[in-house]
């Protein structure tokens, strides 16, 4: 079988990343993906390094996908955007709110011609309120959400300069959430027989994706009304157990969560006066005096470290049962040998950017496995194929030649 999505058809209308990514997702899956791009192709085709004008990173985010190039422009474009969804299980699509349905694509438009239909709407800020209409990138939403605040913090109180993730997490966080959305959305049309709008924007993404863990400080609240409430021991985030230690020839991390593995840590760097100190022995300790453990951790245990090298280091911790890893570049990962035991690359030859390398999908089916997702489209590529399915045959080289559609040469 290909793919537990198999047999289900998902109309993409969405570019750059947390839309494309999504349908993606879902291409990985096994479900026939068609992308609808402008006749110019998606932004995202000239971002990101290239060769021979194709785009890796476009790949990562189309990979498995038809293209088909309309002129949203023009009624016919659009009138084929109604004949694609009126075969379609899910829609996706994150242009600004109220783009589609001033193009006469949106949910209500479409779900009156095919109400099975699973309609995902993916927005910056959300679909209405002071700031819906607004541009919004993932280092945009990263700062509007507080995420940059916490980043090398240990306190909220403490006054380090706010900091940026250097990756699209955002984007990429609200694909994963848009892709489970819309296979709960499925499985819950399996029992009504009715599709279903589906908003979400990254904003709601971040905080959502913050709140269980970073913002756990913020979860307890005192009752303003009674006054009554028990006092909170208010606490840093569970991250902030996590230490990067310089070592003789690198970095690596550590991560003592347990009392066992403080212990262990202790036996690891022969610090047994640390195992003693009655304030960081327990768990209740160390997380009651965290800005004393983490002093602990960047004098006495940073000190030892810097008279071993990783390797070994790497074997007292293992020996110790301690939760370590070596600091990696992207470029050494393809050599590890538990990421080539977990079979975590392949290489695809695409028919214009040429050999290539990536990580497969993440999860392992057992009962309906991933076949391969294929190369990502060029501009319009299957686009007569795709009309052909419509019924349209006879107006393709109308519509090549009035500019509604694109398809390349050869």
């Amino acid at each position: 079988m290909a793919g537990p999505l198999s047999g289900f058809k998902v109309l993409d209308l969405s570019a750059v990343v947390s839309g494309p990514l999504t349908g993606a997702l879902l291409a990985d899956q096994g479900a026939d993906v068609v992308k609808v791009e402008r006749l110019t192709g998606d932004i995202q085709r000239h971002v990101g390094s290239q060769r021979n004008g194709f785009s890796g990173f476009f790949h990562v985010l189309n990979r498995g996908k038809r293209s088909i190039a309309l002129d949203l422009g023009s009624e016919t474009g659009r009138e084929i955007v109604h004949k694609l969804a009126a075969e379609a299980d899910v829609v996706i699509q994150n242009f600004r709110p109220g783009v589609v349905k001033r193009l006469g694509i949106g949910y209500d438009a479409l779900s009156a011609t095919n109400n099975e239909l699973v309609y995902l709407s993916i927005s910056g800020f959300g679909q209405t309120g002071p700031r819906a209409r607004e541009r919004a990138y993932d280092p945009i939403i990263q700062c509007f959400s507080g995420i940059v605040s916490v980043q090398g913090r240990i306190h909220p109180e403490h006054s380090e300069s706010p900091e940026q993730v250097n990756m699209l997490l955002l984007d990429k966080l609200t694909a994963y959430t848009g892709a489970q959305a819309i296979t709960a959305a499925l499985l819950a049309r399996s029992k009504s027989g009715k599709g279903q709008h589906i908003e979400l924007s990254m904003l709601d993404t971040a905080i959502a994706f913050c709140w269980a863990d970073v913002a756990a400080d913020l979860i307890l609240q005192h009752d303003e009304s009674t006054n009554k409430s028990s006092p909170i021991d208010q606490r840093p985030p569970i991250g902030a157990s996590g230490h990067l230690t310089e070592y003789l020839d690198g970095w690596g991390a550590t991560m003592t969560l347990s009392d066992a593995e403080f212990h262990g840590l202790c036996r690891a760097f022969e610090l047994p006066e640390l195992a003693a100190d009655k304030r960081f022995n327990t768990l209740a300790g160390r997380m009651g005096d965290r800005d004393g453990y983490r002093d602990m951790l960047n004098t006495v245990v940073a000190k030892k470290a810097l008279t071993l090298t990783l390797e070994e280091a790497e074997t007292r911790f293992i020996a110790n049962e301690v939760p370590f890893a070596r600091a990696r570049t992207l470029t050494e990962l393809a050599n590890e040998p538990q990421v080539q035991n977990n079979a975590v690359f392949r290489e695809l030859n695409h028919p214009i950017a040429g050999p290539l390398i990536e990580a497969r999908p993440a999860p392992l089916f057992g009962g309906t496995p991933n076949t391969p997702a294929g190369p990502a489209p060029d501009i319009g590529e299957h686009t007569i194929a795709i009309l052909a399915e419509l019924g349209m045959q006879a107006d393709t080289q109308r519509l090549l030649a009035t500019g509604v559609v694109h398809q390349p040469e050869g």
